[in-house]
């Protein structure tokens, strides 16, 4: 891997921060003076988006184009890039900086499909794994009504195809797909199918692709096969008109034969890709993560896990599996700080994973006892944010959990006429819908606070994401008052307040 051809360095104002860069590093946020951190997107270590802008609260920002080595160290940041950097001032806050460099992005001139964010979300996975069939896919869909739960998207996961490259239903496992999916329109669900750009060597079309130049093939000229979660098999070369029209084939057909509505494109991630892989066109790794997304970019309804560059878009951005846990890399600790830098990365329609984490190692033989601390904490921390992914069905259980999962997915429902409102604003100007305390009240101290956010202006939240923790100390935002949702007591912005929060209770505040 050789160097990049510039190098750029800039220093840190006294109180400065940075926001930006890669989704997942949103636990580390924001980057100061004190700051001691390196990311190279060359080296493929995130799997979830990453766009080359930074943002900071002093109203500074600057825009990367393609591949980027930053290091910040000793007050000052290093970049390094291929094309010079563009480095621009607007105001003199984390808000005026981020909307001019948003400006930059352009509009894909598609809608965001409303009960994407409006409505709950469904996914098929912690509850069946692999083993989807018609049958546990009506009675899962039929639970949801019977629990009042409310109607969304339905997403199919892994398990649904025939194998990795034969995107058509399992006939073992679907005797009639395109029955299923009019029942789940008629109930009231959107469907979305899963899928990956991998291959496997025994699909019925690998022979076919690989004659035709649409697989990655390795500097000696073979098939290249990529190590992923489900195995090692080849993977689609995006920059081949032959891949990409086989796929979209397959894709629609799907859309047209069974009425299917969209589909969740996972994997594509620049790890299973190299820099020097012989493809159709020249490329580079995140090249080649690009390519994917811009393909899922074709369908209304569409998600993403992995994406590079791909701001401003009207695709759903999920973050990577969380695990069920209170971690605060990779549990529910890192929710809200990567949620907030999404919105700052430029992806605005972005949602926390699935509720309870949808890492299979914690679902595997999933029975007994459940940990309802931890899971009524999950359910509380998505309430108010942009999308709520529900999977394994909680629902179904006659506890607390399931009323728990009740009271926070009618909470969400609540708020779609002003959900509706913030999407058109992100739509319009990229602005995030789930936001930093400082990108709406700058230079109050808020610079550092990755544990509360803001839906829009009006909704103060601060999840409780810590073990055995029942109430919450923060300090309320000046120039307005508050009212604390839970007991409807008033406070005084620019007070330090201590509120209760047993389990249960989502802290957050309206403001008057």
């Amino acid at each position: 891997m050789g160097k990049y051809k510039l190098k750029t360095q800039l220093e840190i104002g006294r109180g400065e921060a940075f926001w930006g860069g890669a989704v997942a590093h949103g636990i580390d946020m924001p980057l100061t003076e004190d700051s001691d951190r390196t990311f190279d997107s060359r080296m493929q270590n995130t799997t979830n988006p990453v766009n080359g802008i930074f943002c900071s609260t002093s109203g500074r920002y600057f825009l990367l184009e393609g591949d980027f080595r930053i290091g910040v160290k000793a007050g000052n940041i290093t970049l390094e890039t291929d094309v010079p950097p563009v480095v621009g001032r607007a105001g003199n806050t984390l808000k005026e900086a981020y909307l001019a460099a948003a400006a930059t992005f352009g509009q894909d001139g598609v809608s965001v499909p409303r009960e994407l964010l409006t409505h709950p979300q469904y996914c098929t996975w912690t509850e069946m794994l692999t083993d989807i069939t018609e049958e546990k896919v009506l009675d899962y869909a039929r639970s949801v009504s019977k629990s009042g739960m409310p109607y969304g998207v339905l997403i199919l996961d892994d398990g649904w195809m025939k194998g990795y490259g034969e995107w058509e239903f399992a006939e073992g496992k679907f005797s009639d797909p395109k029955g299923m999916v009019c029942e789940l329109h008629k109930m009231g669900f959107k469907v979305q199918l899963w899928l990956v750009p991998f291959v496997a060597k025994n699909s019925r079309d690998y022979k076919t692709l690989a004659e035709n130049g649409a697989l990655v093939r390795c500097a000696d000229g073979t098939v290249a096969e990529r190590e992923w979660w489900n195995g090692t098999d080849p993977v689609l070369d995006m920059t081949s008109a032959f891949a990409r029209d086989w796929l979209k084939k397959q894709l629609d057909c799907l859309m047209e034969r069974y009425g299917v509505d969209g589909f969740k494109f996972d994997a594509g991630d620049c790890l299973y890709y190299r820099d020097d892989d012989l493809t159709a066109r020249p490329t580079t790794a995140s090249g080649q993560n690009a390519l994917w997304a811009e393909f899922a970019g074709q369908y209304r309804y569409s998600e993403l896990r992995a994406c590079f560059g791909y701001a401003g878009r009207h695709t759903v951005i999920r973050l990577c599996d969380k695990r069920r846990s209170w971690d605060r890399k990779e549990g529910i600790g890192a929710l809200v700080p990567n949620m907030i830098n999404a919105g700052l990365c430029g992806y605005p329609f972005s949602c926390a994973d699935m509720i309870g984490g949808g890492s299979i190692a914690d679902f595997e033989g999933e029975g007994g006892e459940v940990d309802y601390e931890l899971i009524s904490r999950f359910v509380e921390c998505a309430a108010l944010m942009p999308c709520m992914q529900f999977s394994y069905a909680y629902w179904r259980r006659n506890d607390v959990i399931k009323e728990m999962f009740l009271k926070y997915a009618r909470l969400h429902a609540e708020k779609r006429e002003e959900l509706s409102a913030l999407i058109d604003e992100a739509e319009r100007t990229h602005a995030p819908i789930l936001r930093a305390l400082e990108y709406e009240f700058p230079h109050q101290g808020f610079q550092k606070e990755i544990d509360s956010f803001l839906l829009g202006s009006t909704y103060l939240v601060s999840p409780v994401t810590k073990k055995g923790q029942t109430q919450k100390t923060l300090l309320l935002p000046r120039g307005t008052d508050w009212v604390y949702a839970p007991t409807g007591e008033a406070f005084r912005g620019g007070e330090e307040v201590t509120v209760p929060a047993p389990v249960g209770t989502l802290p957050y505040f309206i403001k008057k």
